[in-house]
């Protein structure tokens, strides 16, 4: 599979669940999912750590912070 972000608990099951052998993501600085979980099942996690990818995710977070923090994220309370 692959993936913009570390798959969330949904994607990580579903992996598992459909016997998926290697997840390769974008970046998992933006969002941290399941990446541990999957490689306890015996899945390969491929980060890319790509820089582009993580510069869109953080421009799509400032320009569009209610979706974000309604679908995925949790605003940060210290700012």
């Amino acid at each position: 599979m692959y993936t913009t972000l570390s798959p969330c608990d949904m994607c990580t099951g579903a992996c598992v669940m459909y016997k998926v052998a290697r997840v390769v993501m974008g970046e998992n600085k933006t969002f941290v999912g399941g990446d541990d979980y999957l490689q306890q099942r015996g899945i390969e996690v491929v980060n890319l750590k790509n820089a582009e990818c993580e510069r869109l995710m953080k421009e799509f977070i400032e320009k569009h912070p209610e979706d974000w923090f309604e679908d995925i994220g949790e605003p940060d309370k210290d700012k």
